[in-house]
């Protein structure tokens, strides 16, 4: 099942890589726009979506590859045993957290679909669709959570403890 999760997580942040990419081109055509005398309609907001697109689906690939930011000096002064209990209490609030956020951000994109809400830019476009990136992105988040807290519990040290050595390890080289 890790192994699965793991290929999800790399697919949406090669997906967030893509909307990063999309960016730059609605960004270059907005400036080759210009350049020519025309406007681009709605590249600024569609960029926008991109962003949020982008921002939400790379955060569980982040997670697991220990890319977030993490404020470790508390913990490196605990000893094993109480860092276990520590991360164990970070994790059930961090995946209680971001569980509801999944949940009402699931719950806005089909409230978005069932209302038929559309953007109020110059070119119209259904609410959910943009929508759908943030939701797909922290359901996901959530789920990279509650992994790891199953595994805390299993009594392994979480994944992205494992890349923080790994990355000390190499550096040491």
């Amino acid at each position: 099942m890790t192994r699965i999760l793991d290929q999800i997580y790399r697919a949406a942040g090669v997906l967030a890589a893509v909307f990063l990419v999309l960016i730059a081109l609605f960004v270059l055509a907005q400036v080759l726009g210009r350049l020519a005398g025309q406007a681009v309609p709605s590249a600024d907001e569609f960029a926008g979506y991109c962003l949020s697109a982008s921002s939400f689906l790379a955060l569980a690939y982040t997670l697991r590859t220990n890319a977030h930011i993490r404020v470790t000096l508390f913990l490196r002064r605990l000893s094993p045993r109480a860092r276990h209990g520590f991360e164990i209490w970070c994790l059930l609030v961090t995946t209680a957290l971001i569980g509801y956020f999944a949940f009402y951000t699931v719950r806005m994109v089909w409230e978005s679909y069932q209302f038929g809400e559309r953007t109020m830019g110059l070119v119209p476009v259904m609410l959910w669709i943009p929508q759908t990136g943030m939701a797909i992105g922290v359901v996901l988040l959530a789920t990279a959570f509650l992994e790891e807290l199953i595994r805390v519990f299993a009594g392994h040290p979480p994944r992205y403890q494992e890349a923080e050595h790994d990355a000390a390890a190499a550096a040491d080289l």
